[in-house]
């Protein structure tokens, strides 16, 4: 188990990232006001190194059991040595009493997942709610960034407020959903937080799953949950989808738009999630927005749109291309045309129409249907072709035979 030193009285290394806008230099305006967190830079963050003291000491490596006699109860609370801090809290330490960083023994021991810790200092009029630390926020805050389930479910289980925000606006789902802790946010769901709830700078948890997590979940566990996949945030409108664009999140972009993400949706500046991925010259995400674009009849005639979204009708085509096409080259190469001229821009015909289709009526399923349908196709024809060019060969064979017999 990593331990956090006495000097960590701010969040661990990963939750530093969560700064205020006016330490990340040359970012982009969205990047500048995303509240809890724009995406640093390696050089716009400062060294966590003395925040992290004794953070990979284990304490199997500690000289002598008799040592924890002389440790402070901040560091024992951070080790977890619950003989040591119950002895110093019956000599009258105050369990209220904040260190010189601002921090809580509750804090401590809730970043540390100090279970019985926690209990004990609950017991002894810990406040659980008591704000803390740089970003003045709550023992459950710190729970929350680190992942600690137990832990969240503890503070709970004693009173702790799920919806407080910290310093830089965000509450716990927030947080949880930012840095990815799926489990914390299914909890948090259960005990009955809004999956839509804005922080206060106007970001939902969907949104910073979608521009932080590049990962199936919790983008997926929040869509399950009818998330309301197309709200825009409170500043610049842009939705889950725009965010995820902004990030370069390719994930979360395949999940939002098979949710029914709009890729249409337009920002305080009127861009798209399209337009923003043709700023970042990011050919994945313009095709699949396109396709996208493309499925839902946006770029093609009324008449077409609706056989677009016809989905059993795009199977059907698929699965049905092959037989046209095998066809029609067939037919092509049979033709009594002497100008190969001819038969040549047939078959460019043939082609155009195949591209025509592929790009109408095919989607990501193509993969199974296609497939498939090339098989299908090449044994119809080859059994047509056998039944119609051979039969009346075998059935004049099998008269001559029968005649033969009968002489």
């Amino acid at each position: 188990v990593r331990e956090r030193g006495r000097e960590g009285a701010r969040y661990p290394a990963c939750s530093r990232q969560c700064v205020r806008t006016k330490m990340a230099a040359p970012l982009n305006e969205y990047e500048k006001e995303a509240g809890c967190v724009p995406i640093l830079h390696s050089e716009e963050i400062k060294s966590q190194g003395h925040y992290n003291h004794g953070y990979n000491e284990t304490l199997g490596r500690k000289s002598h059991i008799d040592d924890y006699s002389t440790w402070d109860i901040v560091k024992a609370t951070q080790y977890g040595i619950y003989d040591r801090c119950c002895e110093l809290v019956e000599a009258g330490y105050d369990v209220r009493q904040p260190d010189k960083e601002n921090v809580t023994l509750l804090h401590w021991a809730a970043i540390n997942n100090r279970l019985d810790l926690v209990k004990y200092y609950i017991s002894k009029g810990a406040i659980v709610d008591q704000l803390g630390g740089d970003l003045n926020s709550t023992p459950l805050h710190w729970a929350t960034r680190q992942g600690h389930l137990s832990m969240v479910v503890q503070l709970m289980k004693y009173g702790a407020d799920p919806s407080l925000i910290d310093g830089e606006g965000c509450s716990c789902i927030h947080l949880a959903a930012q840095f990815g802790h799926t489990s914390i946010v299914a909890y948090l769901i259960a005990k009955g937080q809004d999956v839509d709830m804005m922080d206060q700078n106007g970001m939902t948890p969907l949104m910073w799953a979608a521009y932080r997590t590049h990962s199936v979940d919790p983008t997926r566990l929040l869509l399950t949950f009818n998330v309301s996949v197309n709200l825009g945030d409170k500043y610049h409108k842009n939705t889950a989808l725009h965010w995820a664009v902004l990030a370069g999140n390719t994930t979360v972009i395949s999940l939002l738009l098979e949710a029914g993400a709009n890729v249409d949706a337009q920002n305080i500046k009127g861009e798209s999630p399209l337009d923003l991925a043709k700023q970042r010259k990011n050919v994945w995400m313009i095709n699949h927005l396109q396709e996208a674009r493309q499925a839902k009849g946006y770029d093609n005639p009324s008449f077409l749109r609706k056989l677009r979204a016809d989905k059993e009708f795009r199977q059907k085509v698929m699965l049905g291309t092959p037989f046209l096409v095998i066809w029609l080259v067939g037919f092509i190469a049979d033709l009594d045309i002497d100008s190969w001229l001819i038969k040549g821009l047939m078959y460019c015909g043939v082609w155009a129409m195949v591209q025509f289709l592929s790009k109408s009526f095919f989607d990501h399923s193509m993969h199974s249907a296609l497939p498939l349908g090339i098989y299908l196709a090449t044994k119809f024809w080859m059994y047509v072709t056998w039944f119609f060019w051979f039969w009346n060969d075998i059935l004049s064979l099998d008269l001559s035979n029968c005649a033969r017999k009968t002489i």
